[in-house]
Formats: C-alpha cells, sequence, structure tokens
C-alpha cells in the first residue's frame, strides 16, 4: 500500500516539475458575460455560446464539459469529452481552432440554468479548469385567462382587478392608474397581483394599467373600470350677481353615467319651468368623462329675472341637483368669457332699426319731392 501512495506522489513531482500544465480559460461567450455578477444571461428559448481555449494541452488528454444544478443534481453532469455530445438535441460541440472547444447550448430552458465548467485531466482526481454560469431568463407574459377584461360596476359596489403573469424570474406585478391619477387606496403604485375596490365611486372610472416587469422584460394590460352613478351636479357659484341690461350666464355642472339626455336636464326658477326665448336660451355642452356643462344665457338681465333657480339631471341611476341664486348688482359684472357685455333683446333691436328704415324712406321721399 504504501509502494502504491509513493508511486502516485512521484507521478504528480515528475509532472509538477517536468511538464507544462495545460491553461484552460473560457475566452468568449454569447450572450457576453454581466460585468456586474459574472453570470451569463440569456433569453428562454435562444442558444447560449462558451469558447473555451485550451492551451499546452497533454496528447492524451480530453478537454472535458460538465454543468451543476445545485437544484436537481448532487454533483455535475457531463456533458461533452472532446467533441462528442452526450445529448444532441442540448448541446452541440466544435473545435473552431486547434486549441478551442465551443459549446453550444441549444434552445434554452430553465433546466439548462446552472455552473458551466471546461475542464482538462492532468493526473488521475486532479484536472485544471474554468467556469461560468448561466441563467435563463424569460419576458414577463400578461396570462389573458386569468387577468380582468374591462368591467362594469355601479356606485357602492366592490370590484377586483386582477392580473397574472408567467415569467423567469417571477415578475412584479403593479398597478397604477392613467395620468398618474391616484388609485382608489390613495396611493400611484400598488404591487400586487390584485386591486381591490370596496365601495367604487364616480371618481374611481377609467383605465387601469397592470404592469408586469423583471429584468428581462416588461409586458402591460389596460382595463377599463365603468362606473354607474346617478348624476352628481354642482356649480362653481351659488350666487350670481349681474346688473339690470346686462348678459349673464347660470351654469351648471353635470356628471353621471349613463350620460344623462338633453330632454333629462331641466331648469326651474323658484319651482316653476322657465319659458325659454330669444332673450333666455339653454344650451348643454358634451364634454370628456362623463361630463355635461348646462347653461342658461341671459341677455340682458330684467327685475323678474332674479331668484332662486334649480338645475336638475336624471338617468337610470337616479337624480341630482343644484341651486343658483341670481340677485342685483348696483355695478355690471363680467359674462362667463370674463367681459362685461350689455344685452339689448333682440325684439328691442329690431324694433328700432325698423324705426330707422322707416325714417330714412319717409326723408328720402321728401329730398325727392323737393327736387
Amino acid at each position: 500500500m504504501a509502494q502504491k501512495v509513493l508511486f502516485l506522489f512521484l507521478i504528480i513531482f515528475i509532472t509538477k516539475v517536468f511538464c507544462n500544465n495545460p491553461t484552460v480559460r473560457i475566452t468568449s461567450t454569447d450572450p457576453q458575460v454581466r460585468p456586474v455578477d459574472g453570470v451569463i444571461v440569456q433569453q428562454r428559448g435562444k442558444d447560449i455560446q462558451l469558447t473555451c481555449v485550451v492551451e499546452d494541452k497533454p496528447t492524451a488528454a480530453k478537454v472535458q464539459w460538465t454543468v451543476f444544478n445545485r437544484q436537481r443534481n448532487s454533483s455535475s453532469v457531463l456533458i461533452a469529452s472532446a467533441t462528442k455530445s452526450e445529448d444532441a438535441f442540448r448541446w452541440a460541440i466544435d473545435n473552431p481552432s486547434a486549441t478551442s472547444w465551443r459549446l453550444r447550448i441549444q434552445n434554452a430552458q430553465a433546466v439548462d440554468e446552472g455552473l458551466y465548467t471546461c475542464k482538462v485531466e492532468v493526473v488521475s482526481l486532479n484536472d485544471v479548469s474554468d467556469s461560468r454560469t448561466v441563467r435563463v431568463v424569460e419576458k414577463p407574459q400578461i396570462r389573458d385567462l386569468d387577468t380582468s377584461t374591462d368591467m362594469t360596476k355601479k356606485s357602492g359596489e366592490s370590484a377586483t382587478l386582477e392580473c397574472e403573469a408567467t415569467g423567469r424570474p417571477y415578475p412584479i406585478i403593479r398597478w397604477t392608474r392613467m395620468a398618474g391619477e391616484l388609485l382608489p387606496n390613495g396611493g400611484s403604485v400598488l404591487q400586487a397581483n390584485k386591486l381591490f375596490i370596496k365601495d367604487v365611486r364616480s371618481n374611481d372610472a377609467g383605465f387601469y394599467k397592470c404592469s408586469a416587469s423583471n429584468f428581462a422584460g416588461k409586458d402591460e394590460r389596460l382595463i377599463r373600470l365603468t362606473v354607474k352613478f346617478k348624476p352628481e351636479v354642482a356649480t362653481s357659484h351659488s350666487v350670481v350677481k349681474q346688473k339690470v341690461g346686462y348678459v349673464k350666464q347660470l351654469v351648471c355642472n353635470i356628471k353621471g353615467y349613463p350620460l344623462p339626455n338633453p330632454e333629462e336636464i331641466g331648469w326651474k326658477k323658484e319651482g316653476l319651468n322657465i319659458r325659454f326665448d330669444s332673450r333666455v336660451q339653454i344650451r348643454n355642452i358634451v364634454g370628456a368623462y362623463n361630463r355635461i356643462t348646462s347653461i342658461i344665457d341671459i341677455r340682458g338681465v330684467q327685475e323678474k329675472d332674479y331668484g332662486r333657480y334649480e338645475c336638475t339631471a336624471n338617468n337610470d341611476m337616479g337624480r341630482g341637483r343644484t341651486f343658483i341664486e341670481l340677485s342685483s348688482s348696483p355695478v355690471p359684472t363680467e359674462d362667463r368669457s370674463h367681459r362685461i357685455v350689455s344685452g339689448v333683446p333682440v325684439v328691442l333691436m329690431n324694433i328700432g332699426l325698423t324705426v330707422v328704415m322707416v325714417l330714412i324712406t319717409c326723408l328720402c321721399q321728401r329730398v325727392g319731392n323737393l327736387h
């Protein structure tokens, strides 16, 4: 036994002293090694290449490739010896030059992750090697079957928006709203697979964006939440003043879904329907986000116009209203366009023009008779 041990040490000593050990270096990879952590990262389904250069290789020695995955194997698994691959569907080996051995991992999958080693055995149980770690990643992909689609809720109901995705590493799911609007929970971003709204309100309506991201990429979906609610009717000025003879507008802001039809929007004064004519007119302006601006234009305020006005709007969810008080002012005030405009009734203007025309005609006839 002692003779065998002595013989082994003698071989190792002679090899160290009289023989040049080979040098083994993995000189290039595709993709390249990340400088930050020394890892090769590739998308799932793409190839990975590692080129190993061996110099001063003993004639009888073979270049071998192995892989070690701690989660799947307790020891390294042989991939190839020389140019013979253990699985030609997964691994391909070629010699770009006399001193280089190139390993190609074909159609990389998660099972291909691990520590890849290029090695040359010098003597029994002793080798020279170089290694690189390979990580396979997959861009996030939102799973449509498990992700919410556009939905409609009534005001006061609860709503749950769900977003599920695949990816490697598992992606982070975030919820945001368009144009930077706040989420119902008060924040601008929620990191979770589900967004729960306990009590849906009109302001919660709109587009919600689900983003799934990892360092391999990002995927997004937009989900529209429609909220049905009774009209919310308001005014910027509950008391409006104007001097007799000047133009003034009474403005009522309406928000509701379904959007009220023109016939579902009404105005009353002191509880009575308003008679609209050429001097007093109503117009409804439809805006974005389920909004309507209803305006009464009074072209020349009269004493009888002063009083309390009621603006109402209806839809199949209910009814809303607000009140505006029009009162007298000792001085003219600005209209909606920030101008002071004197409102001469159209009828009076027509009468005035008629009188002027008659006078001009009479004057022309008299001048003609003189001649």
